[in-house]
Order: C-alpha cells, then sequence, then structure tokens
C-alpha cells in the first residue's frame, strides 16, 4: 500500500476579530492551508530541427518526434496521454542580405500526462534522450483538488471557533451558539507549474509554502506515489477562509 503524507497548516487571521455592533456578538476569521503532494504530472516535451531545405528539417523533427513518443510509451504512458500540442515554422534569414533564407526552423511540442508520478524522473531522462532538446514546462497537479478544499474549509471554520473560545476567555466572557457564518475565499490551486522556456533545467521549484503560523498537524493521504528519483516534487497548496459571528455570553 502506498501513501504520501501532506500537511495541514491552521493559520487564524490576527487582524480580523472584533466585537460586532451587536455589543453580544463577536466577529473572527479563520484560515486553513493544505499541503499536498501531487498525484499526476504533465510534462512538455520540445523537439527543434534546423536545416536549410524545409522539407528536410519536417522530415527530421517528424523523425524526432516519433523516437519521442516511443520512448515515452515504453516509460508506461498510455496513448491517451500523449498529444502533440504545439507545432510552429519560422524562417532565419542571413543577416544584412535582406530576404534571402539562411534556414528553417521546425518546433513541436508533445504534451505528456504521467499519471504515475513515481516514474517521473525515468521520464524526463526517457524524453531527453530520445531528441527532446527543450523542456517547455513541467506542471504538477492534485486530482482531488474538491477533497482537500473541503478540508481546507472545515480547518478554517474549527481555527475560527477556537480563536473565538480564546479571545472571550480572555475577556472573562463566554461564546454562545454562531448566529453567521460564510465562506469567503478559497486559494492556492490544482496545480503548480515549473516554466523552463530552453533546455534541461538544473533545478525544479517546488510549491511555495508559506511559514507555520499555528499549527501542524500530519495525516497519511491514499492513491499517491512519490518521486524515488533525486528530484523533489514538493507539495500544492490548498487554502480557505471562514467568516463566522458568535454570540457572546456574560
Amino acid at each position: 500500500m502506498r501513501s504520501v503524507l501532506f500537511v495541514v497548516v491552521l493559520a487564524v487571521s490576527s487582524c480580523y476579530a472584533q466585537f460586532a455592533r451587536d455589543s453580544h456578538a463577536i466577529e473572527v476569521s479563520g484560515d486553513a492551508e493544505v499541503r499536498v503532494v501531487p498525484d499526476e504530472v504533465t510534462v512538455f516535451f520540445g523537439v527543434e530541427n534546423r536545416n536549410k531545405d524545409i522539407s528536410t528539417a519536417v522530415a527530421q523533427n517528424n523523425a524526432s518526434v516519433k523516437q519521442l513518443i516511443s520512448a515515452i510509451r515504453n516509460v508506461g504512458v498510455e496513448p491517451a496521454d500523449i498529444q502533440t500540442d504545439y507545432f510552429h515554422v519560422d524562417i532565419a534569414y542571413v543577416p544584412n542580405q535582406g530576404s534571402v533564407v539562411d534556414y528553417y526552423v521546425v518546433t513541436k511540442q508533445v504534451q505528456v500526462v504521467l499519471k504515475k508520478v513515481a516514474k517521473f524522473e525515468d521520464l524526463l531522462n526517457a524524453g531527453l534522450r530520445a531528441g527532446a532538446n527543450h523542456l517547455d514546462g513541467i506542471e504538477f497537479r492534485t486530482t482531488e483538488l474538491r477533497k482537500y478544499r473541503d478540508e481546507a474549509r472545515a480547518l478554517a471554520a474549527k481555527a475560527a471557533v477556537e480563536k473565538a473560545k480564546g479571545l472571550a476567555d480572555a475577556a472573562g466572557l463566554k461564546v454562545g451558539k454562531p448566529l453567521s457564518l460564510s465562506s469567503y475565499s478559497y486559494g492556492g490551486g490544482s496545480s503548480y507549474v515549473f516554466w523552463s522556456g530552453y533546455g534541461y533545467p538544473y533545478g525544479y521549484r517546488s510549491a511555495g509554502v508559506s511559514p507555520s503560523q499555528n499549527v501542524v498537524q500530519n495525516a497519511a493521504g491514499k492513491n499517491t506515489e512519490s518521486s524515488q528519483g533525486s528530484i523533489s516534487l514538493g507539495k500544492i497548496s490548498v487554502t480557505a477562509s471562514v467568516a463566522m459571528t458568535f454570540q457572546i455570553q456574560q
């Protein structure tokens, strides 16, 4: 059984807490962040060929892309998860000679969706060795965004309740039943992206992660593999915020 660890961070807003216009109520906000290791990776390989003859450049590019796709298939990627995402032909002219063609540049981009993230590094190595000479982008995703948003919202509500109780205790009061509740924002997303432009990137950025502000708690995920190579997949940040108004009792 494979499992992955994700980190939940509760961050209670320090600037949004006040006694409401009704002197018997208090308004608070709560924020929560769920950090999860991605379970799907999309890689954008680029293949570029140059030749003075356009037909030759196209033929060379077709052959390189065919070789690239074969290598990707050998890693275990299904045909439905491979597609040609971009095709472009450019013309380079001889400097200072007007419209005299120097050579043609033929470029294709192949998009690959990898659902077995443990093979992420194998896919990169196979693609680059098979003829890809650009690594145009890498997108790390979670396919369970709704699940983690729901979890972040529930944790944000819990943080708001804890904050209201703490403020009331400090004032010598007691918190009664909630009078109103609203979920007013979501943050993070289902993915984070590395765009390299050209060539093989020597460093991979992980998801931007803010420091813990309140409570850090660990929990086990499911149906997720982690990369076994030297490249860390990082974590995706999914956040939620809620606002709550509570009745205050003497």
